[in-house]
């Protein structure tokens, strides 16, 4: 971000730009993602509940977030030259639009429209979360802004349990709670100007002009010496999941300083054999298809578990709180942890084991703790695998983002759709066990490490 890019055209600041509006949007818009990834489950089973149909009738309430991402991350390059205002607004107004209509529509079909409008809205804040916040402070940035979609998705289901609990309420309405980040980020953005203060780094510049500039959530953390912390400002289709993770932590794994490619991408080097680098690059998204499968099986059908052992709806979708929190625990670990060479391991063998007790477990403890296990394990499957493929020799870390983003949505969109259908063959438990095989597929895939160079153009590095 150029100084230029970032000063008003008379030189001077605006009344706006002393003061943190754009991070606090963005953070605040975080917490409707969240709120939508962490209360599906719960918000599946109630409206199932009020409908008097089976959970895999709303199931596909779940695949709107990886359409979106699937989507947005095709058409990324056209969307980002609207400022991020634009699309912030967009994002708002979808939310706010869907969530209403997921708390009060009538009709089922209307509650399936209502969804799309809120999965393609959080999809489109996990598209411009990492453009408004480039700068050298992106990286603690992100992990904030991510930390706070973590802990929505933590309370959410909370807020639906206790909102069924309440005589005379119904718990759907608890999807209301999106509704509010998305109507403060209106608020806050309303007198930004993105067009000279195209992000929160600049903003903080523009601040620092003549005056002392305010404070905000980012001056937590310490400065971050990578401005291109996971592949760059102009390529910000990644999944909100594992953003925080690979930004601060997980690209040491392979490459220590994000900012210089260290290849050059495939489509530059005239003799390499591309059949060989399209092979690499599929499996190596395959295998971050396969991370992402039992962390959305888990978030959207762990409540469905809990109330096929006779669970309370209610109960049940408070208990869907466990997951969420699992899942924040192993990430919040990944800052001493995704250095240690069984890692990976580690976190397959805690995902075996906390799926296999949600598939078989009989009663509310056993769940529970399956529950967590789980969380725990799969959360680092996805920053790691991702870290895999943008460690790929011959392709770029913009090119890598690119495909994990397709390979993370296509995983958070076709398996609502898929599950069920298995489902009419086997019961939930049984049918979650499917997951296991997928876990160990993606384990036993070749990871990238230990591949020779390609013909000619790695061999020059």
């Amino acid at each position: 971000m150029s100084e230029t890019t970032s000063q008003s055209s008379t030189g001077a600041p605006s009344a706006a730009s002393s003061r943190p509006r754009i991070f606090a949007a963005t953070f605040v818009s975080e917490l409707a993602v969240g709120a939508n990834v962490g209360g599906v489950g719960s918000l599946i089973a109630l409206l199932a509940r009020t409908f008097g149909v089976e959970i895999n009738d709303f199931a596909i309430l779940g695949s709107f977030l990886g359409l979106g991402m699937m989507l947005f991350s095709l058409i990324s390059r056209w969307l980002l030259e609207f400022t991020a205002g634009t699309i912030l607004r967009l994002a708002s107004y979808m939310v706010i639009l869907g969530a209403t209509g997921l708390a009060f529509a009538p009709f089922r079909w209307l509650i399936i429209l209502s969804g799309l409008f809120t999965g393609l809205g959080s999809s489109l804040v996990i598209l411009i979360v990492p453009a408004v916040l480039a700068g050298p402070r992106r990286a603690r940035d992100i992990a904030l802004a991510n930390g706070a979609s973590s802990a929505a998705s933590v309370v959410t289901p909370l807020v639906y349990g206790f909102i069924d609990s309440i005589p005379g309420f119904q718990g759907r309405w608890a999807a209301l709670i999106m509704t509010f980040p998305a109507i403060f980020v209106l608020a806050t953005i309303k007198n930004v100007d993105f067009v000279n203060t195209p992000s929160a780094y600049a903003e903080r510049w523009k601040g620092r002009r003549g005056r002392k500039r305010r404070k905000d959530f980012s001056d937590t953390f310490g400065e971050v010496g990578t401005v291109q912390a996971f592949g760059g400002p102009e390529n910000v289709a990644d999944d909100e999941l594992a953003r925080a993770t690979m930004a601060t932590s997980a690209s040491n794994v392979h490459i220590p300083d994000l900012t210089v490619s260290e290849y050059v991408p495939a489509s530059e080097a005239p003799n390499i054999n591309h059949w060989l680098q399209f092979n690499r690059i599929f499996i190596g998204s395959f295998r971050v298809f396969l991370s992402l499968l039992p962390e959305f099986a888990l978030y959207t059908w762990g409540v469905a578990r809990l109330v096929q052992i006779n669970v309370p709806v209610a109960t049940a979708a408070s208990l869907g709180a466990v997951f969420p929190l699992g899942v924040a625990i192993g990430r919040l670990s990944a800052s001493f942890l995704i250095r240690w060479r069984y890692i990976l391991s580690a976190s397959v063998v805690a995902t075996i084991v906390g799926t296999a007790i949600v598939s078989l477990g009989v009663n509310t403890p056993q769940l529970v703790a399956g529950l967590i296990i789980a969380g725990m394990g799969t959360a680092l499957l996805y920053p790691i695998t991702v870290d895999d493929l943008v460690a790929l020799p011959g392709i770029s870390a913009n090119q890598a983002a690119a495909y994990s983003s397709l390979g993370g949505g296509a995983a958070v969109f076709l398996l609502p759709v898929i599950l069920p259908l298995v489902q009419k063959t086997l019961s939930t438990g049984h049918s979650l066990l499917l997951l296991i095989p997928m876990v160990i597929l993606m384990y036993a895939l070749p990871n990238g490490r230990k591949y020779q160079p390609l013909p000619d153009r790695d061999a020059e590095h």
